[in-house]
């Protein structure tokens, strides 16, 4: 009888237990967050790093991600600048503005933006007397330092909008990355990843590999090449970024393209 009395316990405690637990928000493609402050750290033993925000990021009225809630980032140049102010220590702290992306119901974090914040470790000074015989002058109100992201994107992303082609182009300039456009070539998967490899029908071009961001972008795709078996030809643009001496691609567009017995693909 009392094996059971605690085996009901046991369950009771189970079943309230699974109902406490909140299932992490989902958030839709583009959504931008600007100027949150948190904690970039590494996973331990591994080449990926998360942000850990130290205040709520609300992206809609009914759509918040907790403080304290990890995010996976994704490879880009702006996430090799913070990794190397991170050092040994594999941490920072940061105010980071950053896209979602999601591929295969994960959400991502595409960096836009970053300033590392020092730790508050150093002794105040002590404030100095005030002079009787002096007039207090009135301290200007502190104003919020200009985002070097254009508004107009701003506007865009923060609601809830993915920047359309030539607004993207505008995030590469902030970033330093480069946006390729309508260029085209061949996807393939090796090793677990997806690739784009620019053909120039035996023009003398770069042979260089982009390594493609997990996004919905990337999602479609792989369907679209699930369903058309071998070797396609795609018609590509995307933001193109490095990270520790590869090259990645957030892909924008993919459109399947087709020769009409023009050319030999």
């Amino acid at each position: 009888m009392k094996s059971a009395y605690l085996l009901g316990l046991l369950i009771t405690a189970s079943v309230f237990g699974a109902v406490k637990k909140t299932p992490m928000p989902f958030v839709e493609e583009g959504a931008f967050f600007d100027g949150v402050e948190g904690l970039l750290k590494k996973t331990p033993d591994t080449d990926s790093w998360r942000f850990v925000p130290d205040e709520p990021i609300v992206i809609t009225d009914k759509i918040t991600i907790p403080a304290g809630t990890p995010l996976e980032m994704l490879p880009c140049s702006v996430l090799e600048q913070m990794t190397t102010l991170a050092g040994e220590e594999n941490q920072i702290h940061i105010e980071l503005s950053a896209l979602f992306t999601n591929y295969k119901h994960k959400n991502y974090l595409f960096s836009v933006y970053f300033l590392p914040i020092k730790d508050d470790t150093e002794p105040l000074e002590s404030p100095a007397e005030p002079d009787p015989d002096k007039p207090e002058k009135a301290e200007p109100e502190p104003q919020e330092p200009e985002s070097i992201i254009p508004t107009e994107i701003l506007k865009q992303i923060k609601a809830n909008k993915a920047p359309d082609l030539k607004k993207f182009q505008q995030i590469a300039q902030v970033t330093g990355d480069i946006h390729l456009i309508g260029r085209a070539g061949y996807l393939s998967k090796a090793n677990g990843s997806y690739t784009f490899s620019p053909d120039g029908f035996g023009r003398n071009i770069d042979s260089k590999q982009f390594i493609l961001l997990g996004n919905s972008m990337l999602a479609a795709a792989e369907k679209q090449m699930a369903a058309e078996p071998g070797q396609e030809r795609y018609s590509i643009s995307g933001l193109v970024t490095e990270y520790k001496g590869k090259t990645y691609m957030l892909l924008r567009r993919a459109n399947r393209t087709y020769t009409h017995g023009n050319f030999t693909p």
